[in-house]
């Protein structure tokens, strides 16, 4: 009888054990749900601001989502490209005369504030080993950084 008492208390501890420890452990999150990524959007696009993407999104899927304004620059911005979280876009408006970064000359380049021969050479060099991508691809180049690139931003294209 005695041992019937302890293995029934025992089955008891046990229980009480287990619902205490299940309950501790954290919730398991479903392998499906989807994490939200954002990027920014600045410049000529309809919504700017942050805005929630999918994986995969191409820059083309982002412009159907929030639109363009009617004065925007659209060949500044690599269509297929792939856009990654935490990624600041921005897509200028369209102006007369912008200067393209894959094509420009040290001529063009010098006609940007501040920019002068060594800088347009720089400009030629890092274009020669490394396609620009993206006009932020600006700020890889030696001496300009984020605030000389905001200047020069409305100007130039890919």
């Amino acid at each position: 009888m005695f041992m019937k008492k302890l293995k029934f208390i025992a089955f008891i501890l046990l229980s009480i054990v287990s619902m205490i420890y299940s309950y501790r452990q954290p919730a398991k999150m479903d392998q499906t749900q989807e994490k939200a990524l954002y990027i920014t959007l600045e410049g000529a696009f309809k919504k700017t601001g942050d805005f929630a993407i999918k994986e995969g999104m191409t820059m083309k899927d982002v412009i159907k989502e929030v639109g363009i304004k009617k004065n925007a620059n659209i060949d500044a911005l690599p269509l297929e490209r792939s856009v990654t979280a935490e990624q600041t876009i921005y897509l200028p408006y369209k102006r007369n005369g912008l200067i393209s970064l894959n094509h420009g000359t040290k001529e063009d380049f010098k006609k940007l504030s501040g920019v002068g021969e060594k800088m347009a050479q720089r400009i030629i060099d890092y274009r020669k080993k490394n396609r620009f991508n993206w006009i932020e691809d600006l700020m890889n180049v030696p001496g300009i950084g984020e605030k000389r690139f905001l200047n020069y931003r409305d100007y130039i294209c890919l």
